[in-house]
């Protein structure tokens, strides 16, 4: 049950652009504590209609997404060569 005045929080745009870039980190908040944080301060930011407490929690959400970034595994995305390879017609002799 909530405390008395606690204020509800809702997933909105922001909330919505951090889960997108979490899924295209291959980081879940259910095993990352950085990732749990920046999807709870992305609500929180959501929510938020002061200016002081929305720079605050941005601070807060820039930071916990940069370490996110930091822990996440490399992505094989290939480079140029890997790109004009693929590209170029295979021949049979």
């Amino acid at each position: 049950m909530a405390e008395p005045g606690a204020k509800r929080v809702r997933a909105g745009a922001v909330a919505k652009a951090t889960r997108a870039e979490l899924d295209d980190l291959g980081v879940s908040p259910d095993s990352n504590a950085s990732a749990a944080a920046a999807t709870r301060l992305a609500k929180i930011m959501d929510s938020s209609v002061d200016p002081k407490e929305i720079a605050a929690v941005a601070r807060e959400l820039r930071q916990a997404m940069h370490v996110v970034r930091a822990l996440a595994p490399p992505k094989d995305r290939g480079d140029i060569v890997d790109e004009l390879a693929s590209r170029r017609p295979r021949h049979s002799a």
